[in-house]
Order: structure tokens, then sequence, then C-alpha cells
């Protein structure tokens, strides 16, 4: 499955390019000023900040979060977030393009230990 979103021009930096769910719902791809960010979707799951997930969290039972959950959709919001949708059902997490910009920079340096291995 393959969804492109494009961002309209933001006056917030961290606004990317383009955006594309890839490897079949595993990946959402930001294209930002010539670089490739790539989250994946357990991850955008797990760090979802919405009402029901935020309660979770702070009652000490956050969501559980399955091995196989896929990205279903991506929409914007205005300019500046990203409605996520989940194959869990789960669709109401508003993700900030500068939060994806952090789960970015997370993912990218967790990955680099087994890419220099």
């Amino acid at each position: 499955m393959q969804a492109d979103v494009r961002t309209a021009a933001a006056p917030d930096a961290a606004a990317p390019d383009s955006v594309t769910i890839a490897a079949a719902g595993r990946v959402l791809v930001m294209q930002q000023a010539g670089a490739q960010h790539r989250i994946d979707a357990t991850t955008l799951r797990g760090a979802c900040r919405c009402a029901a997930c935020t309660a979770a969290n702070l009652a000490g039972a956050p969501a559980a979060v399955a091995p196989d959950t896929r990205l279903t959709a991506a929409a914007p919001i205005g300019s500046y977030a990203l409605n996520l949708a989940f194959s869990d059902g789960h669709a109401r997490g508003v993700f900030p393009f500068g939060y994806l910009a952090e789960l970015a920079v997370a993912a990218a340096s967790t990955d680099a230990p087994e890419q220099a291995a």
C-alpha cells in the first residue's frame, strides 16, 4: 500500500515536503530538504499522544502494540500535523511535524548501532 500525503508550505521548519506510507504500511517515510526520515508503524502507534493513550500512559498501562501493527492512513491536519490511522483501529492521534521529527531522530539513533555492525 502506497499513500502519499503532500503538505502545504508552512512556517514550521519541521514540516516535511512529503509523507508516504511504505512497506505495506510498516513505515512512514518523510522527505524533508533532500533527507529521508523513516519511522516504523509500531513506534508511531506506541508514541500516540491522544487523550486515551496519554491517560493510559499516566495510569501506568500503556497500550499494547502488536508487532504486526500497520499504518492504514495519514491525513494532514492543517499545515502542522498528521492524523495517523492504524490497523488496530486506532485513529485519534495528532502527530505534529515537530514531534514526528523527534521520533525520526530517535529512530535513526536506535538504528545506528545495527547499521554500524
